[in-house]
């Protein structure tokens, strides 16, 4: 087999594993409404948990801390955690338990799709006793590719993901509207949220405070594990 064909081959096969795997990059469904321009540029800003059993979560933390890093450079004033703010960020994520999922998918089934070699039957005059001569000729190299499909069926799990952002005046009550609103969900193979938060937040950096009433698919880098 020729090298480049061997390399073909390969590559078709890791594609083929990626898509099938549900490891390639991120996608999430993210939409935002904000009347950020409305609020003092003075106002101060803070980013708790909407579940304040997370509060002390060194893993929830971390993830407070990205957010409080993307809100200062869309240029908000977000101040340490505990101390006093005229607005709340309220951050929530989470994920299901997932759901089976079955489906089938075409494996191409690799072959040689072109031989040049042939072989030619004579016949010798001269030898009344041994007419018939086969007579092979070997031309150049043979060729490789996709022969046929074989159809193949797997199953794996699909998990549902979710972060919530909600700025608010501090003291609001039930009635009163945020200033700012994010919803962003996403569907893959991987069910570990530690995993997937470095890529939703990208995400959230891609798209925060630059237009209210966005609605999209924003696609990360990395692997839906």
């Amino acid at each position: 087999m020729r090298p480049q064909t061997a390399l073909l081959i390969a590559a078709t096969s890791l594609t083929l594993s990626a898509c099938l795997g549900g490891s390639g990059p991120v996608k999430s469904n993210l939409s935002q409404f904000h009347t950020l321009d409305s609020v003092p540029a003075s106002a101060t800003f803070s980013v708790v948990s909407w579940r304040p059993e997370l509060d002390n979560s060194l893993e929830f933390r971390s993830y407070a801390q990205r957010l409080t890093a993307i809100m200062r450079e869309a240029g908000l004033r977000v101040v340490a955690p505990g101390q006093p703010a005229d607005y709340i960020a309220y951050l929530d994520y989470g994920i299901d338990d997932g759901r089976p999922v079955t489906y089938t998918y075409n494996v191409p089934q690799w072959g040689v799709t072109y031989n040049a070699q042939t072989t030619s039957t004579v016949v010798d005059d001269t030898n009344p006793g041994q007419q018939v001569i086969n007579s092979t000729v070997r031309g150049a190299d043979p060729t490789y590719g996709v022969t046929g499909y074989q159809q193949e069926v797997r199953n794996r799990t699909v998990y549902v993901r979710f972060v919530h952002i909600d700025i608010l005046p501090k003291n609001a009550s039930a009635q009163t509207t945020p200033v700012y609103e994010l919803r962003l969900k996403s569907s893959g193979s991987c069910g570990s949220i530690p995993s997937l938060m470095p890529r939703f937040m990208r995400a959230i950096e891609k798209r925060f405070d630059r237009k209210s009433g966005y609605s999209g698919k924003v696609k990360t880098g990395g692997v839906d594990c």
